[in-house]
């Protein structure tokens, strides 16, 4: 499988390889989406102060969360090459468990940040510009709905393989109830809102298919899906 095909130094794999590289295109995502929702094409200001701990909060937590799971998955491949099994208890902690924990932690804290930003701005945003609030552009929807589908697919595959399942469901369910509960405010005006409670419902739907089927949620590897 290419994803554990060896790269360098030995014990590095190409999925090591492809997460770290993940790592700067998603934390550059988070920020490109912060700093478009802080500094809008008219100019609004505001103190951001208690959303920027949020973020860098996040931002700290993801990063951390991939450095450890990166670390001990070569560990965990180096062991495996070389049967080593004196650490494999120490090597299967930090890789499946505690490197998953804060990389789903930071998904939860971006998507508060990014939530609390858009609520600041929403009513600046329709005073400023009401025409622009009324409706999404078609391109603006059909990029809203491949992103929730590829976002709710991501956080649900990486819950179960992480096994976050406990973090990461009840979440979703909330970012769902959230949505729902303020659908007066029209998607245009609320495209963080939108996307997320989107994403949520993708993820719900797997995660209830997923449970159904496996009468639980093991890893996709365990589950020999993998």
């Amino acid at each position: 499988m290419l994803l554990k095909t060896g790269a360098y130094p030995r014990g590095v794999t190409w999925g090591d390889v492809i997460e770290i590289a993940g790592v700067f295109l998603v934390l550059g995502l988070y920020a490109w989406v912060a700093a478009a929702l802080v500094s809008p094409p008219w100019g609004a200001r505001g103190s951001t102060g208690p959303v920027s701990v949020l973020f860098l909060l996040a931002f700290t937590s993801y990063a951390l969360g991939h450095g450890i799971h990166v670390a001990a998955n070569s560990i965990h491949d180096t062991m495996l090459a070389t049967d080593a099994r004196d650490a494999w208890g120490l090597a299967t902690f930090w890789d499946e468990w505690m490197g998953h924990v804060p990389v789903d932690l930071a998904r939860i804290l971006f998507v508060m940040a990014l939530l609390l930003l858009e609520r600041k701005r929403a009513a600046e945003w329709r005073a400023a510009a009401p025409d622009a609030a009324a409706s999404m552009p078609g391109s603006l929807r059909v990029l809203h709905i491949a992103g929730a589908l590829t976002y709710g697919f991501i956080y649900f595959a990486t819950a179960v393989e992480g096994q976050t399942v406990l973090l990461a469901l009840p979440f979703c369910a909330a970012l769902a109830v959230h949505g729902f509960a303020a659908r007066s405010v029209p998607p245009a005006s609320a495209p963080v809102r939108t996307f997320f409670t989107a994403a949520a419902l993708v993820s719900l739907l797997l995660f209830a298919i997923w449970g159904v089927w496996q009468r639980g949620f093991p890893e996709f590897t365990r589950a020999g899906v993998l």
